[in-house]
């Protein structure tokens, strides 16, 4: 249909054979040889929305910054100081937290964290309210595939940005690629569970992209998938 772009060969000098350092790599942008603590979305928002968390919500920007689907927000999202998103499992079901009031945090570095953490906790109650009704204003979606987690999550997306958020970046993960000597079948190489992990990547896409032209958003929305992967090219069973 005209909507994917494939880019091939997109890596770094001196590729990293450790599927944990590459992934830190690709998430941070870093070169090979370099350990960057922040990610390059994190770092994007953190240039666009100084400051974050002091000051936020605001009247400017009433929605959280950036959102992963999920019970971890990802190294991607890390700023320079900070992380710049907020994970949550299902609009419908999202924390709940007691209101209170609060002792004064002692002036030491620990009471700066827990004034920290007492922040971000704060921010979560206001922006559970924008982001329920944000998921309440969408009624009718798409059918998307059944067992599949990653059709799961994207809907949960679709139906905020239709809601209205005004959320720059999403965030979405599956897995495991990790297969080594299991990748596919011997008697026929195109099936297996390689196959099977691209075929639910592919149907939720495929879902995606059609709810979003469905819900009149399509043209608001660019999606990209990155993948750590290096290995040699031998089945590597251990």
């Amino acid at each position: 249909d005209g909507k994917l772009k494939i880019i091939n060969s997109v890596g770094y000098p001196t590729p990293n054979f450790s599927h944990f350092r590459a992934t830190d790599i690709w998430m941070s942008a870093s070169d090979s040889s370099q350990l960057v603590n922040s990610g390059w979305a994190g770092r994007y928002l953190n240039y666009e929305y100084p400051n974050f968390p002091n000051g936020y919500p605001n009247t400017s920007m009433t929605d959280p910054i950036s959102i992963q689907i999920g019970s971890v927000t990802s190294l991607t999202l890390q700023g320079p100081a900070v992380s710049m998103g907020m994970s949550i499992s299902n609009p419908t079901n999202f924390y709940n937290l007691l209101n209170g009031v609060q002792d004064a945090a002692p002036n030491t570095n620990a009471g700066k964290e827990l004034s920290y953490i007492r922040t971000v906790s704060q921010q979560t109650q206001q922006y559970a309210t924008v982001v329920k009704d944000a998921a309440a204003r969408v009624t009718q979606q798409i059918t998307y595939p059944t067992n599949n987690p990653l059709a799961d999550q994207l809907k949960i997306v679709a139906r905020l940005i239709k809601g209205g958020l005004k959320t720059r970046v999403y965030t979405v993960s599956y897995g495991s690629f990790d297969t080594h000597a299991v990748q596919a079948n011997t008697t026929d190489t195109t099936t297996g569970t390689h196959a099977n992990l691209l075929k639910n990547v592919s149907d939720a896409i495929k879902a995606f992209q059609d709810d979003l032209k469905f819900l009149n958003v399509e043209d608001r929305v660019l999606g990209m998938t990155f993948s750590e992967f290096g290995r040699r090219i031998k089945s590597n069973a251990s």
